[in-house]
């Protein structure tokens, strides 16, 4: 199966979806605006007077209105939507993982997300387990890579093997890296928009038939009908918008489930992980099911289909069909086997909580090996430091502290006076630190974001000012120290501080080269 061709497909289906949702706001506009030029073509009592069905003045007022409706609620509903992975989490009753954890299975989840943060570039996202969801189901949340969270429910964490879970994880950071949470949340907000429309329709049809009949004229019924007829035409054409809407939106929602399967088979290179990970949730008894009562609003965030679809709600599932997808990833499979597949045991040798070794036909890409090695060339006691919140302030410190020892005593001092618990595990791990190899300090740094984002606000504040002093101690910044500042700026101060996005200052090769 060529899996680039099928992302390809997917792609441009989505792209095509995109572009009938646009023309769906379009036809609500071209509706709205022939219904109302029919309402005064008939309440035109002037047999002399020739009302033309072409009004170009009120197709202004009508297009105006109707995009100015629907760009307030979205912005209104993406204000909402946008508050980072973190309280979608926790709505959907999200315990955050500690990246110190011992638990075994915990510590495995961890390690594979991990793995695929490094593998797909970006910052190992907060991870949170849903303690009391026995479906096997996961979710990715956020509006962008850096407020980015996992989700995993429990039974996704027991009953998945090693394999399988990441190919469940790697199906979510493909969510993270194509900008689908963006996407979604964009269109569930132009959605709300549409909504609006038919809240106003409602208002004024209350305002037009809520009155009495006292001392009413002729003119003013004439308005009050107006009002009326504008009112239900909104009201109408409204709903239809939003009904096509939504089938538009799941339809891209679906899409983008294939896309991201696929890509989940290309960052693993192991088809078999993300292929039992759905042969299991057809084999479950509660499948993918999630029952929290917020799970319905994010169900198009999840791995599978959070509820029951029967044929009318099969129009608006967010997911494809389980057959469909195991079908996508092999061709010859046979849907009498997915029955089987809750039953057989997970393997306990493939659920250890160490670093995954893949073997034979299903070694790692270049990304994901690389990943894995890097990791893996990674002192173990260094892993553990950079799990805890005091000793990953002191992994970053280590690494930005000179190798020149004429400024190593004015750095050391800096660190014992603004932070002593972290200077403390510095003077024991110092020396290990700086003789990690330079092609392992990104990775350990890039492990240590998650403790460092669960400092108090005055801590990163110190932590900060730190960073600051110690790159800046020999008086010259070199790549390596500026790497770590702007991940630590990029990465970790998103935690603490909204970080407005830089302004596009060039926009050709050559202004950079000239």
């Amino acid at each position: 199966m060529d899996f680039f061709a099928h992302q390809e497909q997917a792609r441009k289906r989505t792209s095509r979806l995109v572009v009938f949702y646009g023309l769906a706001v379009a036809g609500i506009i071209a509706a709205l605006y022939f219904a109302l030029a029919i309402v005064l073509m008939v309440a035109n009592d002037d047999p002399e007077q020739i009302v033309s069905l072409w009004q170009p003045e009120m197709l202004g007022v009508v297009c105006l209105s109707v995009l100015s409706v629907v760009l307030v609620g979205s912005w209104i509903k993406t204000m909402q939507l946008a508050k980072g992975g973190s309280v979608v989490a926790e709505s959907l009753g999200g315990r955050l993982l500690s990246p110190a954890t011992h638990d075994a299975d915990e510590r495995r989840l961890l390690n594979v997300v991990e793995e695929m943060a490094l593998a797909a570039g970006i910052a190992v996202p907060q991870v949170y387990l849903l303690d009391e969801e026995r479906g096997i189901n996961a979710f990715a949340a956020g509006f962008t890579p850096r407020d980015a969270a996992i989700g995993v429910t429990r039974g996704g964490l027991e009953q998945l093997s090693r394999d399988e879970l990441q190919g469940v994880i790697a199906h979510e950071f493909s969510h993270i890296v194509n900008g689908d949470m963006r996407l979604n949340i964009r269109l569930m907000g132009i959605l709300f928009g549409i909504l609006l429309l038919t809240v106003i329709g409602r208002v004024l049809l209350r305002l037009a038939f809520s009155g009495g009949r006292r001392s009413r004229s002729s003119k003013r019924d004439g308005i009050e009908y107006l009002f009326g007829a504008a009112g239900l035409a909104l009201f109408i054409v409204g709903y239809i918008g939003v009904f096509f809407a939504n089938l538009i939106k799941s339809a891209i929602s679906r899409q983008r489930e294939f896309l991201s399967d696929a890509a989940a088979v290309q960052y693993t290179r192991n088809p078999s992980g993300i292929h039992g990970a759905l042969m299991r949730i057809g084999g479950l008894s509660l499948g993918a099911r999630v029952s929290n009562p917020h799970a319905d609003e994010a169900s198009h965030l999840f791995f599978g289909q959070v509820g029951h679809v029967g044929f009318m709600a099969s129009l608006f599932a967010t997911h494809p069909p389980l057959k469909e997808r195991i079908q996508r990833l092999d061709p010859a499979f046979n849907p009498d086997v997915v029955r089987l597949a809750g039953s057989v045991p997970v393997a306990r040798a493939a659920r250890t909580a160490g670093v995954s070794s893949f073997a034979g036909d299903h070694a790692g890409g270049a990304n994901m090996g690389a990943a894995t090695q890097a990791i893996g060339g990674i002192p173990a006691a260094l892993l553990d430091l950079a799990h805890d919140a005091a000793g990953a302030r002191s992994v970053i410190y280590g690494l930005l502290r000179s190798a020149e020892a004429p400024f190593q005593p004015q750095q050391m001092q800096a660190v014992a006076d603004g932070d002593p618990e972290s200077a403390a595990l510095l003077n024991v791990w110092g020396h290990r630190i700086a003789s990690l190899p330079r092609a392992l300090r990104i990775p350990l740094a890039t492990l240590a974001v998650p403790a460092l984002r669960t400092m108090q606000p005055a801590q990163y504040q110190t932590f900060r000012r730190l960073v600051k002093a110690l790159t800046e101690a020999d008086q010259q910044i070199d790549l390596f120290e500026f790497a770590i500042s702007h991940m630590i700026l990029r990465h970790v101060e998103s935690a603490f501080a909204r970080i407005d996005k830089a302004p596009v200052r060039y926009h050709r090769l050559e202004d950079v080269q000239g």
